[in-house]
């Protein structure tokens, strides 16, 4: 086959996989951004700047954001600092009980507070017992970001540092400064995941901006509205998307040089951090054994809300396999620095939930021959609007580490459908197996577009959980959340043993 017909193939192959994400992450968006830019002179591009009530409630959502973002990303790196090249049991429990508990919704970990925040002052509502949950929710985010980044540490800066002061002194001069950007990331997305859900402010009678704009669409129904309403979350979000920016281009980028002949850190007080690091799901795991009689209160739950279990399966498992092949494809715009391909492939994400779900309502929402909306099929496209960039961000960071002359070598003696097959998606499997299996688990807690779109006596296991929670039923919540809990786990651990495996 000839180079030119080469190049066209790859072409042709990248066009379309961008036209499906496309569709699939931009369509609920970027349709009618162009439809509220078109109805400017209605007077609703007001709205993007909010002011009396609205206001006041954007510098409570901001301020809680921040202030949980912080406190998570100290205990993150305590956590981390503490467990790095130590093999005591206490560091193993934390790497391991993080690493399952990464996607863990917020709205879960409430379940294991609730209780704690009612013996307080009235009641345990308000922005204190809320920005406490969210905050051990978050941690396991920073730690699992800090780990990362401390497997790339130099160990000859920290050998060189050891001859000349303590391990404090080294944490400040060399580690902290070495770290900065990491930190950064790991504050930024802790902050940017925070601003974005309102389900635990929600959860503690906190009325957060997000839900604002749920509740002004529920009223109006009206996108246009809740697009300029979302502008502040939005601009947060993409401000927020830089500094994760810059620290995925330096982990794809630059290979790990830690070795494993150097020794912990010896810092008293650190254990402290790991510690705070088990007790989300301490807390979550004491909660369900609290239950009486919990297998049978596990057993009744689950037959009850099993036609939501398997929708939420099925759904998560239609997400996951539709979008690995696109994100093979479409991963190829993001390899290598190139901060155009990635802001393309992440800025979705600085989208609120919401936002999200109003537009696939008014995308979907219309007199065609055949529409998802309505439908199970509308669950996964809210998932894919939700997650398809993350998918797409974990392949480009794998292809970042492969031989680009070992692909090159494949696509010039070998035709490119067989170099495809028998080079390139052998080397990038892992990659993408791990990708899905980060759809698959957010998409089994997605909450916030699924509240808007989910079909009419339908129901996914997280909408049941979360409803549950508002009723008081804690017992049928532990039971559920159990079952989500492992299936979450199962999955985050999948792709975690598959990324170890990294080229």
């Amino acid at each position: 086959m000839s180079v030119s017909t080469f190049i066209i193939n790859r072409r042709i192959t990248l066009t379309v996989g961008v036209a499906l994400f496309a569709l699939f992450a931009w369509a609920p968006i970027g349709a009618w951004l162009a439809l509220a830019v078109g109805s400017s002179a209605s007077g609703e591009w007001r709205l993007a700047v909010p002011d009396g009530r609205r206001l006041h409630l954007l510098g409570e959502t901001v301020i809680y954001s921040l202030t949980v973002a912080v406190a998570a990303s100290v205990v993150g790196a305590a956590a981390a600092l503490y467990c790095w090249r130590r093999s005591s049991a206490l560091a193993r429990a934390a790497d391991w009980i993080a690493i399952v508990a990464l996607p863990f919704p917020p709205y879960l970990h409430a379940l294991a507070w609730l209780p704690v925040s009612a013996a307080l002052p009235g009641h345990g509502t308000g922005w204190w017992s809320a920005g406490w949950v969210q905050t051990f929710a978050m941690v396991p985010l920073a730690f699992g970001l800090m780990r990362v980044a401390m497997a790339r540490l130099d160990k000859r800066w920290i050998e060189a540092a050891r001859i000349f002061g303590d391990d404090w002194r080294l944490l400040g001069r060399i580690i902290i400064p070495l770290l900065a950007s990491p930190v950064l990331a790991g504050w930024s997305c802790v902050f940017l995941l925070t601003l974005m859900d309102p389900s635990v402010p929600s959860l503690f009678s906190c009325s957060a901006y997000p839900l604002e704009v749920f509740a002004d669409f529920s009223v109006h129904h009206d996108p246009v509205r809740a697009l300029w309403m979302s502008t502040p979350l939005i601009v947060a979000g993409l401000v927020a998307l830089e500094p994760l920016r810059r620290y995925w281009r330096d982990v794809a980028q630059r290979p790990a040089r830690a070795s494993r002949d150097l020794a912990p850190l010896q810092l008293r007080g650190l254990w402290v951090g790991a510690i705070l690091a088990l007790m989300p799901v301490l807390m979550l795991m004491a909660t369900i054994a609290r239950q009486a009689s919990p297998l049978e209160r596990f057993g009744r739950s689950l037959e009850l809300a099993w036609p939501d279990v398997w929708t939420s399966m099925f759904s998560a498992c239609a997400a996951s396999l539709v979008i690995a092949p696109v994100a093979v494809s479409v991963s190829r715009l993001a390899v290598k620095g190139n901060a155009i391909g990635w802001w393309i492939m992440a800025a979705p994400l600085a989208a609120p939930g919401a936002l999200s779900g109003a537009g696939l309502i008014w995308l979907w929402n219309r007199d065609i021959a055949w529409t998802p909306y309505g439908t199970f099929w509308i669950l996964p496209l809210a998932a894919l609007a939700r997650f398809a960039p993350l998918a797409v961000l974990a392949i480009a960071a794998w292809r970042s580490h492969l031989d680009p002359d070992l692909l090159d070598a494949a696509r010039i003696y070998a035709p490119p459908r067989r170099a495809f097959f028998r080079v390139e998606l052998p080397l990038v499997a892992p990659g993408v197996a791990a990708g899905a299996a980060i759809v698959f688990a957010l998409s089994l807690t997605e909450l916030p577009a699924t509240l808007l779109i989910v079909p009419p006596g339908g129901g996914t296991l997280a909408l049941r959980i979360y409803n549950y929670l508002h009723y008081g039923a804690s017992g049928s919540v532990a039971a559920l959340s159990l079952f989500l809990m492992c299936g979450t786990a199962a999955a985050t651990w999948v792709a975690i043993r598959l990324w170890r495996c990294v080229p």
